[in-house]
């Protein structure tokens, strides 16, 4: 890029990666107090067939509003977004992150409206940093870049997750204010929906993109860091991959704004069920969710074809990866990797063979395993492994040479250890203290040796 503003931001003499990695340190320390004193904050259900835990949902916003917000602050700078920008974004990922950990500590429910409207304002906080980050996108005068691919992919995810978390806003606002004044109720019914109805079809919308959009985001910055100058073979996979997560992320878009506005008549169908190839939602018992199949088949897999190309394939004389830059992008291409095989192949089985993995249906004969699925496919492949990955490109900006290949081997290991837990867990034996136990809980041990690692070890501290 061409765009000449490289003066950094913080606070003081102190850089916005000090600051950030302090922020990282109090989300670590929230993560462990509510595993110890919520139990399983990171479960929507406690049991299967539960009703939601509004208190535990409530828990993982503190975490995961400061995860996107952190995002948004790094793909500020990995783009080098106007100065004005990175400023507004990092002083709101500030409050994002310190906001939403002590709201989410306090506030345990939908009642006390002082708890909830002061965690509230961190949601809030991430809605202006997704705007500015398609505000700084879009201002960007370097013409040749917003040329390429790597641009469209960049903007199109920051503008999902700006949609994605005004539906979270709306969702909110039924939720605290039912149907007062009425507008909302008035609609839900023109659209065949009671209030309750919309509020879980616009949810389903809220969650399902955000994951996708900041997962995007994440592949963004590595495309554009670790890709950009692919030669050969490489550069046409890399340009396939960029392709598919681009039609990815505008389907998704198109499936869930249609989904979450359009109405009970236009609801999100099933393929591959037992019925035939296509089946509208409530016509077939199984079957796989076209959303999901399109953020398996196109967002996954562009997302793997993108880091794989990255990591393997040959760059331009002069333009070679560093040691360090290598060991960062294949670590990110074996988390992506481990979140396509368990989020789109289990996820693909569970959804094909409902009949079996229905977890919401008491009758199903493994729905206990799908019920495990439902829980480690969403704590551990699409928001823990994406920490890792903001994690591993936030050290390859501050760590030595040395110690950032140290600490991307650890969490390298720890991604493939965690990750073949979740398999024995959702496979082989989903009961507590069984094998897939273990084999979890050493991968996140492993994980998180690797987090305090670099915490000890990043000591920039200085602005440029």
């Amino acid at each position: 890029m061409k765009n000449q503003n490289y003066t950094e931001v913080g606070i003081g003499k102190y850089s916005w990666s000090y600051i950030i990695k302090w922020l990282i340190v109090v989300m670590i320390l929230y993560a462990l107090c509510g595993g110890l004193l919520v139990s399983h904050p990171f479960a929507f259900y406690t049991v299967r067939g539960s009703a939601l835990n509004y208190s535990r949902i409530f828990y993982l916003h503190g975490l995961t509003v400061g995860f996107a917000g952190i995002t948004g602050l790094l793909v500020s700078h990995a783009f080098n977004l106007n100065q004005t920008i990175k400023k507004i974004i990092f002083y709101l990922t500030i409050a994002c992150v310190l906001i939403g950990v002590t709201g989410g500590a306090i506030n345990r429910s939908m009642v006390h409206k002082i708890t909830l409207w002061y965690q509230i304002l961190s949601m809030f906080a991430l809605d202006i940093i997704l705007l500015s980050l398609v505000v700084g996108f879009i201002i960007l005068k370097d013409r040749a870049f917003k040329r390429t691919k790597a641009y469209w992919i960049a903007l199109l995810a920051a503008i999902s997750a700006l949609v994605a978390g005004l539906f979270g806003d709306l969702v909110g606002f039924i939720m605290d204010f039912g149907n007062w004044p009425g507008i909302c109720g008035w609609y839900a019914n023109q659209i065949g929906y009671t209030l309750a109805e919309w509020q879980d079809a616009l949810l389903r919308t809220h969650s399902d993109m955000m994951v996708v959009s900041v997962l995007s985001l994440l592949i963004a910055i590595a495309n554009y860091r670790f890709g950009s100058y692919l030669v050969g073979r490489a550069k046409t996979v890399r340009s396939v991959g960029e392709w598919f997560l681009i039609i990815g992320i505008v389907l998704t878009l198109a499936i869930y704004l249609v989904s979450g506005l359009g109405g009970s008549g236009v609801q999100i169908p099933h393929l591959f069920t037992e019925k035939g190839f296509f089946e509208p939602r409530g016509h077939s018992v199984a079957g796989v969710d076209l959303g999901d199949f399109v953020i398996g088949v196109f967002t996954f897999v562009g997302a793997v074809l993108i880091t794989g190309a990255s990591a393997f394939g040959k760059h331009a004389a002069n333009h070679e990866l560093s040691r360090t830059a290598t060991y960062t992008i294949r670590g990110i291409f074996t988390a992506m990797v481990c979140i396509f095989l368990a989020v789109g192949g289990l996820g693909f089985l569970e959804e094909y063979r409902a009949d079996l993995y229905n977890s919401d249906v008491p009758t199903t004969p493994r729905g206990n395993y799908g019920f495990i699925f439902r829980l480690l496919h969403v704590d551990v492949c699409l928001l823990l492994f994406p920490a890792m990955m903001l994690l591993m490109l936030l050290a390859e900006r501050s760590l030595k040479a040395r110690a950032n290949r140290i600490f991307q081997i650890i969490i390298r290991w720890g991604i493939i250890i965690t990750f073949i837990g979740a398999l024995i867990f959702m496979l082989v034996n989903y009961h507590s203290f069984g094998p897939g136990t273990w084999v979890l809980a050493a991968g996140i041990i492993i994980l998180l040796c690797g987090m305090v690692y670099y915490l000890i070890n990043d000591q920039r501290k200085l602005r440029k």
